[in-house]
């Protein structure tokens, strides 16, 4: 397997979820530790003989089912790998099982090259007892010591590529740009009506939930029956064998394996709401990223009912629209979870390119966004435009083209595009140039300089140019 966090494990239908080693662990234990991986379990069980078993997916899953196979235990010890996942991981399940009997393991103060997991630990005749007494619980959340991030920017100093973010494979140039998508962070986007926003969020959700990301869309505007035919025609990336039941269903059961789900929204949706379901998912699902489409459907149900609550007072709309924002910036933060949130644009004249300030509602949106994409619709083409990009500070464009058969975006060579830019440069003080080194036909902001270097990132096989 290419990608370990592509890896599934599920019941089947005649039996239920359960914990590997359990099954040895004696009835009367009341302290037990859990490991990412089997190999880990059984290399503590045979360092300390303690009671020992692992996760069913690795760090990225404690599935609700198996928590009553854990209730008995009043001490519990998680034990995951000493990188960023495992150690988001053991925040994540220590706060599943109970904060007050779990104990995290790491590797000793004086390990200047600490073990990845138990299982390493063992390979280099480490002392495992001792790392086990070591165990903390988590910390305060409201303060930290360095002692408590130290592993955290280790593994980011030392593995910068493994924080990149999970790719979206069919967008390579728009990947480029962002470096992939990561836990914790907020994506807004907007666009023009009808530029294709949904078109391109069910696209770039598939390649996200196939690259092993628990997803959760909130579509307000498409109903789910259409979203998902849509998702069908993109994921076959043919058309569908509508005269072929068997094959149909075949292409169903695939799709039917993604990690996907669907808010039973539609229409005017209360903030509260949406936020208590994407909470719910969170805790009992997994969900590692967050698509909501769109953040004015929220806003019509609590304009009607006099304030985000339901309460009195009929609040500002644009505060409205501050507080749903920020609501949802927290619970990015709080969950390590990924949200991408669809903000419609002011009306503004289709002679100009939007911009940041095209967002509709006060600037906290893209404020509060780590990553800002406008899907442009100007002068007869169609482009992604990365506004801000706080991971590492690259912007640029990314020329699209629509293929009517599958549904889907491509990623095109320029057409002009950069022309056209440079053009617009001249009067608005900036500019575009190629990212350089092979980067290809996706731009980068290089402020008042009036020249371009434009080479194409990549020919879109047999896409047409969106009108």
């Amino acid at each position: 397997m290419k990608q370990k966090a592509w890896q599934r494990l599920y019941p089947s239908p005649s039996a239920g979820w359960g914990l590997f080693g359990l099954h040895t662990v004696g009835a009367d234990a009341k302290e037990i530790i859990l490991t990412e991986g089997e190999f880990d379990a059984m290399a503590v069980y045979q360092a300390t003989r303690r009671a020992a078993v692992s996760l069913p997916n690795g760090c990225r899953s404690l599935p609700v089912e198996v928590l009553p196979l854990l209730e008995r235990f009043e001490r519990i010890l998680l034990w995951m790998d000493n990188d960023t996942p495992g150690i988001e991981g053991a925040e994540k399940f220590a706060n599943k099982l109970g904060a007050r009997r779990t104990f995290i393991v790491r590797a000793l103060p004086e390990d200047l090259d600490p073990p990845k997991d138990a299982n390493d630990a063992l390979l280099r005749n480490l002392n495992l007892e001792r790392m086990i007494q070591n165990a903390q619980r988590l910390p305060d959340t409201r303060v930290i010591r360095f002692s408590d991030l130290r592993p955290l920017v280790f593994d980011e100093l030392r593995n910068r590529d493994k924080h990149e973010g999970v790719s979206a494979k069919s967008f390579p140039g728009l990947m480029a740009l962002l470096k992939g998508f990561r836990k914790g962070e907020m994506t807004v986007l907007t666009g023009p009506t009808g530029a294709g926003k949904t078109t391109f969020l069910s696209q770039l959700s598939l390649d996200l939930a196939r690259g092993g990301m628990n997803t959760l869309w909130g579509s307000f505007e498409v109903q789910n029956v259409k979203l998902i035919e849509k998702m069908m025609r993109q994921y076959h990336a043919a058309p569908l064998p509508m005269g072929d039941l068997k094959s149909l269903d075949a292409v169903a059961d695939r799709f039917g394996q993604l990690p996907l789900m669907f808010m039973r929204f539609h229409g005017s949706s209360n903030v509260e709401e949406v936020v208590d379901a994407m909470e719910y998912c969170a805790y009992v699902h997994d969900t590692e990223l967050v698509v909501l489409d769109n953040l004015q459907f929220m806003m019509a149900m609590g304009s009607r009912e006099g304030g985000m609550g339901g309460g009195k007072g009929g609040f500002d709309r644009f505060y409205q629209m501050d507080v749903a924002v920020e609501k949802f910036r927290r619970f990015a933060t709080e969950k390590n979870i990924h949200v991408i949130l669809v903000v419609h644009p002011r009306k503004e004249s289709d002679q100009f390119r939007l911009g940041i300030s095209s967002f509709s509602g006060t600037a906290k949106a893209t404020q509060d966004a780590d990553n800002v994409v406008i899907l442009q619709r100007h002068q007869g083409r169609h482009y992604l435009d990365v506004r801000k990009n706080r991971y590492d500070g690259d912007l640029g464009v990314v020329p699209l083209a629509f293929q009517k058969q599958t549904g889907t975006l491509v990623e095109v060579e320029d057409n002009g595009l950069g022309l056209s830019l440079e053009r617009e440069s001249m009067y608005g003080g900036g500019g575009w140039k190629s990212m350089g080194g092979g980067g290809g036909g996706i731009g980068r902001w290089f402020g008042r300089k009036r020249r371009i270097d434009w080479r194409p990132w990549m020919v879109g096989g047999g896409g047409e140019v969106v009108r």
